[in-house]
């Protein structure tokens, strides 16, 4: 699982290079008025390029959707901005081919160097978090709460822990059943009714959910 999640920080890291490259390209280009050639093998190779990868992105978007992994997700991202990168080209090239203004070529490059940038910063954000075990998102752990809270045959709860990794969803809690007089066959029925309703949230997540069962509060000893 962590070299999964090692594997998404330094995907983050890779596509961030790549948006730096491409930026120092721009800049080099603005600063010694280097000007294009080939322009039209340029152009059909980049459409060629740009279909193939446009194709690659809709597979990698269909298969993360199914399977919530991160890994897949950026991979998918590596290849969007494969995706900008080659379309600006296209676009410059293009342009540049019309009008011969080769400032064009650099202010495309610019701009989708610092798109690429900013979306790297979301996977090595999300690399980084899984890696320190950081809860999932806040608006899943209230809708957890709230199934939690909403339950007639609980008086409390206590220890909700969550976290991600890799494409798995891991949750925790400790539940206080409302009466002392239950059996094992009823306790384990709200226990999965509670599991259910939660895997409900998002089914698109792998959800890994570990319940404790406790007949009496016993917060402050689970603390220690």
């Amino acid at each position: 699982m962590r070299t999964q999640d090692f594997y998404l920080f330094v995907e983050g890291i890779v596509i961030t290079i790549s948006g730096l490259y491409l930026l120092y390209e721009a800049i080099k280009k603005a600063l010694y008025n280097e000007t294009s050639s080939y322009l039209d093998i340029s152009i059909y190779v980049m459409i060629i390029s740009l279909v193939i990868t446009i194709s690659l992105v809709i597979y990698l978007n269909s298969v993360a959707k199914k399977t919530n992994s991160m890994v897949i997700k950026a991979d998918a991202l590596h290849y969007k901005t494969d995706v900008l990168s080659n379309l600006a080209v296209l676009c410059s090239l293009i342009l540049v081919h019309f009008t011969s203004i080769e400032i064009f070529d650099v202010i495309i490059g610019v701009i989708i160097a610092f798109y690429i940038i900013y979306s790297a910063f979301s996977i090595i954000k999300k690399g980084v978090l899984v890696l320190l075990d950081a809860s999932i998102d806040d608006d899943l752990v209230l809708k957890i709460e709230d199934i939690l809270k909403n339950d007639p045959n609980l008086s409390n709860f206590h220890l909700l822990k969550t976290r991600e990794a890799a494409n798995k969803t891991f949750v925790e809690a400790h539940i206080v059943f409302n009466t002392q007089q239950i059996t094992l066959i009823e306790a384990h029925k709200i226990c999965d009714h509670i599991e259910d309703s939660i895997k409900l949230i998002d089914k698109n997540r792998n959800w890994i959910v570990n319940i404790h069962l406790d007949p009496y509060d016993d917060y402050l000893k689970d603390e220690m």
